[in-house]
């Protein structure tokens, strides 16, 4: 998968790792929202999908998306190596 053609329309990215035998229902979304305070956020959300158990994680603000992507990035990176599949996208 090519990380950096994702960069020129980023809005969110959903991963899932699923294997039933292990009983593994996961999934882990990642986006980049406008702040308030700065020029935008980094969003985590992890969680199971058949509980509908999840954890927000602490938003990553960041000036400019330009600063952010690094960050974008290194999450992406390591979803993929962890297991997870990309099973949706904006935009």
């Amino acid at each position: 998968m090519d990380i950096e053609a994702l960069k020129a329309n980023f809005d969110f990215l959903l991963f899932a790792r699923i294997n039933p035998t292990q009983n593994e229902y996961r999934f882990y979304y990642l986006a980049w929202q406008p702040s308030l305070f700065d020029e935008g956020v980094v969003v985590r959300i992890a969680g199971r999908q058949l509980d509908g158990r999840q954890q927000v994680m602490a938003p990553l603000p960041y000036a400019s998306f330009e600063e952010a992507w690094p960050t974008i990035r290194a999450i992406i990176r390591k979803r993929l190596r962890h297991g997870y599949q990309m099973v949706g996208k904006g935009k």
